[in-house]
C-alpha cells in the first residue's frame, strides 16, 4: 500500500549530515489529506491516523529521501503516545539513520512543536 501523494505529502524534506559519514539525520515535515476514506473508517465521528499508516509513511519518506527500496525487517520498538488528527502537520525526524549495502537502521520521532505523537526504532532490509 503505498500512502505518499494520495494519503499525504510532503511539505518540506531536509537532511542533514551527522556526526560520522554512516550516519545522517532527516527531518521531514508532512500533512494528511483530511478527506481520505482511511478517516471514514478510522473513526467517522473523530479521525485519527492509524499508527501502521505512520510507520508506512516513515518507509516511505526514508526511501524517497535515500532512493531506495526498503523492506520493513524489525521494529524493535514503537510507542505511540497521542493520536494524530487529519489536521496536525507532524514532522518526521529519523535520527541516527545509519544506512549500509544490505541494511537501514532508524529511529524516527513524530512529533510538531507542542507535542511528541510516537517514537519508532526501526530496521529495513535493501
Amino acid at each position: 500500500m503505498r500512502l505518499l501523494d494520495d494519503f499525504f505529502y510532503i511539505i518540506k524534506n531536509d537532511v542533514r549530515d551527522g556526526r560520522t559519514s554512516k550516519e545522517s539525520e532527516v527531518v521531514c515535515a508532512v500533512k494528511m489529506k483530511s478527506g481520505h476514506s482511511i478517516y471514514q473508517a478510522h473513526f467517522p465521528s473523530n479521525p485519527i491516523t492509524p499508527g501502521v499508516c505512520l510507520v508506512q509513511m516513515s518507509t516511505e519518506i526514508l526511501e524517497k529521501t535515500l532512493k531506495r527500496h526498503l523492506r520493513l525487517k524489525t521494529a524493535v520498538r514503537i510507542k505511540f503516545r497521542k493520536p494524530i488528527v487529519p489536521s496536525v502537520e507532524p514532522v518526521f525526524t529519523f535520527q541516527k539513520l545509519t544506512v549500509s549495502d544490505h541494511q537501514v537502521s532508524v529511529s524516527v520521532v513524530i512529533q510538531d512543536e507542542d507535542t511528541q505523537y510516537a517514537k519508532m526504532s526501526l530496521i529495513y532490509a535493501t
